[in-house]
């Protein structure tokens, strides 16, 4: 089931959609303050190396979708800039498709989801 939510959640596959990983990468862009916004703090924040959230941000700057700026405080690292192509996207963000369909559910249920979610989430992580 879980599985079939995700596939559901990102129909679209094609090389030129934005992929998972990348949503993910401008979701957290668009959350956390500009200071945090480097390809270390994302790859921190996902739990992944430093390898694939390269390749993916990469992608995302190559498609306008963000900008590798110098930072003032570290010259070695650079700061991820949503470029307005990305805000543009986050608007139809498809998570927040299934977030709608939990907001639908009964207040108790939601609180059941939660919960449940929270017990998945300690044990798989």
């Amino acid at each position: 089931m879980i599985e079939k939510i995700v596939r559901a959640t990102y129909p679209s596959r094609e090389p030129g959609a934005i992929q998972p990983l990348q949503w993910s990468i401008l979701r957290f862009l668009a959350r956390v303050p500009s200071e945090q916004r480097t390809a270390h703090m994302v790859a921190k924040f996902l739990g992944i190396t430093a390898a694939p959230t390269s390749r993916a941000v990469q992608t995302l700057v190559k498609r306008g979708f963000v900008e590798q700026v110098k930072s003032e405080h570290d010259a070695r690292s650079f700061l991820l800039v949503l470029q307005p192509a990305a805000l543009q996207a986050l608007k139809d963000d498809p998570l927040m498709r299934l977030a709608e369909c939990v907001s639908k559910l009964p207040e108790d249920e939601k609180g059941v989801f939660k919960k449940s979610l929270e017990c998945i989430v300690v044990n798989v992580g």
